[in-house]
């Protein structure tokens, strides 16, 4: 595995496995206070072996979440997205459903958040503050296990080879509904690695997805699309998925150069679904 297996939670916090292929509870921590060094640690390194952490019966604010999340990384507003806005907190976005308008998207697409930057986050932090329980899932797949279950050749392949990813998906998609602010300008296409190696435990994993790459740099989109097709349908098969049910209060953090996520959108027009998203910024891809 990687290296950091059997880790010891600081007095009063229990880390609970949620699924074989990823995912896990962390228990007996209050998010709205502030965290000491050690269970700074603690979290930062279940993260690193887990992927996805989940933290139930939380009450949040803004400010609190912003602070948690400055633990990873500098928390900056998403590049993009300007849509349901919380003014005092910039560096929230608002994901949104209500009326029948998606705020801020649907995100029913596969995909790792913001791969079109130079330096895509390395995790996201999602705090339920509306929803029906048994709607509006959100499923999360790993990288990590995929690439480990493709075949040598295929991984020696992939492992040469660069990905073009580009913001016109997401624009295309944002745009589309007049109910969202339209995002007017992109930044250039940037090229990454189709198998980054996670420094912090060594595995390495894809880094391709639906949502933001165009095509393999020094390939046309035709000669890319059979094997890109093959990834995205190799990723999310079910051993390789978590499956989160929301419950209001709930927060749950990402890697997000590690997997994969996608929202079920299964909620009728009148369900409310609210959740408080902040992102720390990664480093330039290797």
């Amino acid at each position: 595995m990687d290296g950091l297996s059997g880790i010891k939670p600081v007095s009063g916090v229990t880390i609970k496995r949620l699924g074989g292929a990823l995912g896990a509870e962390i228990l007996g921590m209050d998010l709205a206070k502030p965290l000491d060094a050690a269970t700074a640690e603690t979290v930062k390194r279940a993260l690193s072996e887990h992927l996805v952490i989940v933290f139930r019966g939380q009450d949040v604010p803004p400010a609190a979440q912003i602070a948690f999340t400055r633990h990873f990384g500098k928390v900056e507003q998403h590049p993009l997205y300007r849509t349901a806005q919380i003014p005092e907190y910039p560096e929230i976005l608002v994901l949104e459903h209500k009326g029948g308008q998606f705020l801020n998207g649907r995100n029913d697409i596969w995909h790792a958040d913001i791969t079109f930057s130079e330096t895509p986050p390395l995790g996201s932090v999602l705090h339920c503050k509306a929803i029906e329980e048994g709607f509006g899932d959100t499923l999360f797949a790993n990288v990590q296990r995929a690439y480990e279950r493709l075949s040598p050749g295929m991984k020696a392949m992939l492992g040469k080879m660069k990905a073009v990813h580009s913001a016109e998906l997401l624009q295309r998609r944002n745009n589309k509904d007049s109910y969202n602010v339209g995002i007017k300008d992109i930044p250039p296409a940037v090229e990454h690695p189709v198998v980054r190696t996670d420094p912090a435990t060594g595995r390495k994993g894809l880094f391709v997805n639906p949502a933001f790459t165009e095509r393999f740099a020094d390939m046309t989109e035709a000669e890319s699309k059979p094997l890109l097709d093959y990834l995205y349908a190799f990723v999310p098969q079910p051993e390789h998925v978590y499956r989160h049910r929301w419950r209001v209060g709930d927060v749950v953090m990402f890697e997000n150069r590690c997997v994969w996520h996608y929202v079920s959108c299964d909620y009728p027009p009148e369900m409310h679904r609210r959740m408080h998203r902040t992102s720390a910024t990664g480093d330039r891809l290797v």
